[in-house]
């Protein structure tokens, strides 16, 4: 696996929302509706086994769209949004790059970039759509959110 980290759009939401609150707005989100605390802090202890996690600018507009908390809630994701973005790495996106392979047609350009950058990065993702494109772009920087609860939690024993 490569020893920088990027987080897919939903688990990156997930560590913007699970921060409030010591993870009680998460279930006040809609999009965290298979998600708890247990699997904020997964995301958290795995950040921590890398030696950086970086973010594209597609993956930070995702989130910032995604956040569906209301008054100061809505605000206080905001706030968390800002400072992880400004701390993660920030990879370079050239988006006629980033569009002019096949997958941008069926999945988007936040996931044709992860299939991309999936050759220099591990990508964690819970998207099991786009498990097998990540495979196939470089399956030992993979790591599907399953396996990272697996490996937390027997590390954590």
């Amino acid at each position: 696996m490569a020893d920088k980290l990027i987080i897919d759009a939903n688990l990156l939401l997930l560590l913007v929302i699970g921060a409030l609150d010591n993870g009680g707005q998460i279930k006040n989100s809609k999009r965290l509706g298979g998600y708890d605390w247990a699997d904020y802090e997964v995301v958290v202890k795995l950040m921590g086994t890398f030696r950086s996690v970086h973010i594209t600018p597609y993956i930070a507009a995702e989130v910032s769209n995604l956040i569906d908390l209301r008054n100061q809630a809505r605000t206080r994701a905001f706030a968390v949004a800002k400072v992880l973005f400004s701390e993660f790495g920030q990879v370079d996106s050239l988006i006629s790059r980033d569009v002019g392979g096949p997958v941008f047609l069926g999945f988007g350009i936040t996931d044709a970039s992860l299939v991309e950058l999936a050759k220099s990065y591990t990508i964690l993702t819970n998207d099991s759509r786009l498990l097998p494109l990540l495979w196939a772009s470089c399956e030992a920087n993979i790591l599907p959110f399953d396996q990272a609860r697996q490996i937390v939690r027997q590390g954590s024993r």
